[in-house]
Parts: structure tokens; C-alpha cells; sequence
């Protein structure tokens, strides 16, 4: 594989289950039969940072699509933090699971290997979908929390690492030494938790180490360990 030109980039809609009409953001390499991604976004949805990480993996050779699991609740440009902290409050996690199963079954041509990839909550968000009882040959969790903050109930009925159980492909996940919003003790556990052929790095940064765009959190050197160890472990297991 390695460094692809030619690239296609394609802004489209995905019809959820629900009959929601999804945006979302596709990338492709020349090769149609290259594995397929599915981009499971930040907190703060299909933003500039999502599309360039699906260009950036169609350059690596894959087939990449970022959805925006916000479409049903979008908030006006410019909301604060707490606006988009709230929002996360409200999101059902098995909707979203199931919007990007949607947004694989969308793009996936005919005998690729399917793969997902998330950060913060999409890095939660990417374990779940591995864990939803249909194929999945690969998924990266990014600083994913293992465990939701609020009490399970509807919107959460389960936490990240209790699903691990039903994950049968390779995980990867990726973390900061120093998140303070996610335990090393979890991390730990998923290590252990993880199925065959899976792991667990954790790097010498905080929390959405890997964004560019967010100068008070981005780690240069630490995000460009962290880039090549995804990008061997989707080639492993996806190619």
C-alpha cells in the first residue's frame, strides 16, 4: 500500500434505519476494492479535523467515510463547550451504532474488509459497533472512554469495556498517560479484555492528543507514533 494519489473525495447522505437522512463525508483511493472505514467523529461531529483524517486514510490506501452522528440534533456554529457537552447527554449510543452501520452498509462493495475508527466518544462509539453482532475485521478506539460517566440507562445501556466480551476482531486502542478523563486502570482492563492480536498503547500526552486543530491539546511527536501504529495495525488486519 502507502501513499496513494488520485484521490476521490464525495459529500453524500446516508439513509439511517429510521428513514434520518445522514450527511456524511466519503474518501477513496483509485483501488474501489480497498478496505472500508467508517469514521466515527469527536464530540464536535463532521468537523474540517473528520474529513481530514478520512482523506488521510484514502492516502494510506483505504476507502474512508465519516459520518455526522449529529444530524437529528445539530447545534447552531459557534455553541460553547457546555452546549456540546449537553448534547452528548442526549445522544443515544445505539442510534449512533447504528447510523454507522448504516454508513458501512452504504459505501461497502463486494467482499472488502470492513474497518472503524473513533476518537473520544467515537472512540467508545467504534467499540460498540465492533460489538454489535455483525462483521468487523478491525476497530481503532482513540481516547475512547471505557466507561460512561453517567448511569446506564436508555441512552447508554452498556459500558464500552463490558461489550468487549462480543468483539471478535483486532482492537487497537490509543491513550494518554496523562487523560485525566479516562483511567489507566481501564485502559488496563482493556488491555486484558481485548481479544487476540489486539493492542493497547498508551502514549505520553492527555486527552484528543491526536487533533491538530486543538492546539491546547495536540502532542506533535506523540500523534505521529500514534498515526503509524494505526496505520500498521489497519494494514495488518485489513489488507
Amino acid at each position: 500500500m502507502g501513499q496513494k494519489t488520485g484521490i476521490r473525495e464525495n459529500d453524500l447522505n446516508v439513509r439511517a434505519v429510521d428513514g434520518a437522512m445522514m450527511p456524511a463525508f466519503l474518501c477513496e483511493p483509485p483501488d474501489q476494492d480497498a478496505p472500508l472505514i467508517v469514521i466515527a467523529p469527536e464530540a464536535f461531529g463532521l468537523t474540517p479535523w473528520v474529513r481530514a483524517v478520512a482523506m488521510r486514510l484514502a492516502h494510506e490506501g483505504f476507502r474512508a467515510i465519516a459520518l455526522e452522528i449529529f444530524a437529528r440534533d445539530p447545534l447552531p456554529a459557534g455553541s460553547d463547550m457546555p452546549s456540546v457537552i449537553t448534547r452528548i447527554g442526549r445522544t443515544s449510543y445505539p442510534q449512533v451504532v447504528r447510523d454507522l452501520r448504516a454508513a458501512l452498509d452504504h459505501a461497502q462493495v463486494s467482499g472488502e474488509k470492513l474497518g472503524s475508527i473513533g476518537f473520544c466518544m467515537g472512540g467508545s462509539l467504534s467499540l460498540l459497533l465492533a460489538a454489535d453482532g455483525r462483521r468487523l475485521d478491525a476497530a481503532v478506539a482513540c481516547y475512547g472512554p471505557l466507561r460512561h460517566a453517567a448511569p446506564l440507562g436508555e441512552l447508554r445501556p452498556e459500558h464500552p469495556l463490558d461489550a468487549m466480551s462480543r468483539i471478535r476482531c483486532p482492537v487497537l486502542g490509543v491513550y494518554g498517560s496523562t487523560d485525566r478523563t479516562i483511567p489507566l486502570a481501564d485502559v488496563n482492563a482493556l488491555r486484558s479484555a481485548a481479544p487476540a492480536n489486539s493492542d493497547v498503547h498508551v502514549y505520553d500526552a492527555g486527552h484528543a492528543f491526536l487533533n491538530d486543530t486543538r492546539p491546547e491539546m495536540y502532542s506533535a511527536d506523540q500523534a505521529t507514533l500514534a498515526w503509524a501504529k494505526i496505520t500498521g495495525f489497519l494494514r495488518r488486519n485489513l489488507t
